[in-house]
């Protein structure tokens, strides 16, 4: 089901004809579609991993190149942002981007991803400029244009729209006109639609850019992209706003598809381990349990010591084995991290660990979260200290652990530290995965799927510090981008 759900989303994803890139909480590339590809000459693999601000295209100028960091960096703080790039390709026309650049939250208002969205509007930026040069070519392009356009007077009452517009929304002109713009807004928008649409007509702004919600004539919610801009009469006074109007309710639900397509791929991994625990223990350890008790019958029934002695061999080789599929389904999913909390869970692990390892002094400072923390954050914080102590024990050649855990009421922050050999952190993440520092990039992932913020501390010779912080609770969510000079 998974592979055919994944198979459906690539090729739904290449499909879409803007330029679609998903980016990973601090900004990566995760995946771009078609016709990102298609317009840069570049491959998936050359672009993923990269900030969007350094994808090797050349035709981004340094200044385009600031603007999308100084964009992505907005949304990594929840900002939705939207910028017009101008392209020069060696031998094309020059081209101008639209690009929206917005960020993506779970039901908690945690950042999971970040949508980036270029549109093609060198062809509508030239055609907005000749609505203000000629009133004819204006009725010509006011009539034909495949977005909506609405103009409304300085009381918000709509004066003219064109065909675009009545379609989008399903109504005729006898419904619209002289209605003011509010009636058809959704009323949970009506009130930052005032306010921007008040700041145009007062002379404080000359554009705008809104997400927001209209209602159609049949109730129904229509996701719009709403550019305004200010036309000025003789005397300089504010005497319409035009508003381009280009509804993107696809592109929306694409957006909640990949929050919950997001949702259901953690969630899975989750069932998966806790699957593969249940069957290892009711399985094969099962079964091992029986042959080392069958072997144990047949030992006391012999009288040759020599064959005893043998038996004995293998019911202790059993016994051990016994041992490491307990410590197996251990790891998939601890038993006491659901009933008993997170503290009493790593307290667990690190009994078992200093056993195991009885090289290493471990010491822990962890704050007492009972029940305080969601059964979903538990398990991501204990994969994340999960992942680093194993790559601790695989790399560090410590000698010293520290664990520490504390919560505040805002966030929980959690930091693994080792005196190991430590080792030079490189710029990209992926790089670690390719030096074997897979637990690390897990980690980090795990941390950016509930938008917290991860960070390494480390050099050679000098152990490694990892340090996670995520949120607590959500802030409100972000479905509107208001306020946005265009």
């Amino acid at each position: 089901m998974l592979q055919t759900n994944d198979h459906w989303f690539e090729e739904f994803f290449n499909a879409i004809y803007q330029f679609t890139g998903i980016l990973d909480a601090r900004g990566n590339v995760i995946k771009a579609n078609r016709a990102v590809l298609k317009l840069t000459g570049l491959s998936q693999n050359q672009v993923f991993g990269q900030p969007l601000w350094r994808i090797p295209w050349s035709a981004l100028t340094r200044q385009n190149r600031q603007i999308l960091k100084r964009t992505v960096n907005q949304a990594m703080h929840g900002i939705s942002a939207r910028h017009e790039l101008e392209i020069r390709k060696r031998g094309y026309p020059e081209m101008i981007i639209d690009l929206s650049i917005k960020p993506i939250f779970d039901e908690a208002g945690v950042l999971q991803i970040i949508i980036a969205e270029g549109r093609d509007v060198t062809e509508l930026k030239h055609t907005s400029e000749a609505l203000f040069q000629s009133e004819a070519r204006f009725k010509t392009i006011f009539e034909k244009a495949g977005i909506g356009i609405m103009i409304k007077n300085v009381e918000g009452k709509i004066v003219d729209c064109n065909p675009a517009f009545l379609a989008m929304l399903g109504y005729s002109t006898a419904d619209l006109l002289q209605r003011n713009s509010q009636e058809i807004t959704h009323p949970l928008d009506r009130s930052v639609s005032r306010k921007l649409f008040n700041a145009l007509v007062n002379g404080k702004r000359r554009s705008s850019y809104i997400e927001k919600r209209y209602l159609s004539k049949d109730g129904e919610v229509v996701w719009c992209r709403v550019t305004a801009s200010v036309v000025d009469g003789p005397e300089g006074q504010v005497q319409y706003v035009i508003g381009m109007v280009e509804n993107f309710s696809a592109q929306k639900q694409i957006e909640v598809e990949l929050m919950e397509m997001q949702k259901h791929i953690m969630l899975g991994r989750e069932a998966e381990r806790l699957r593969l625990a249940q069957d290892l223990h009711d399985g094969p350890l099962q079964e091992i349990i029986g042959i080392s008790y069958q072997i144990g019958a047949l030992k006391n029934a012999l009288t040759d010591e020599a064959n005893r002695e043998q038996l004995q061999f293998a019911q202790i080789a059993l016994q051990q084995l016994t041992k490491s599929v307990r410590a197996i389904c251990g790891e998939l999913r601890p038993p006491t991290l659901i009933p008993f909390g997170l503290e009493k869970t790593i307290l667990s692990h690190v009994e078992q660990a200093k056993i195991s390892h009885p090289e290493l002094n471990i010491e822990v400072n962890l704050a007492d979260d009972s029940q305080s923390l969601s059964e979903p954050l538990r398990i991501v914080l204990f994969r994340i200290y999960q992942e680093a102590f194993n790559n601790i024990v695989r790399h560090a050649q410590a000698a010293n652990v520290w664990v520490r855990l504390w919560l505040t009421e805002e966030q929980a922050s959690m930091e693994i530290q080792d005196d190991g050999i430590g080792f030079t952190l490189p710029n990209r993440w992926i790089s670690l995965a390719r030096q074997g520092h897979l637990g690390l990039v897990g980690a980090m992932e795990r941390v950016g799927e509930i938008g917290g913020s991860f960070e390494i501390i480390t050099a050679p010779g000098q152990g490694t510090q990892i340090r996670a912080i995520v949120p607590l609770k959500g802030e409100i969510s972000r479905d509107l981008a208001i306020g946005e000079e265009v």
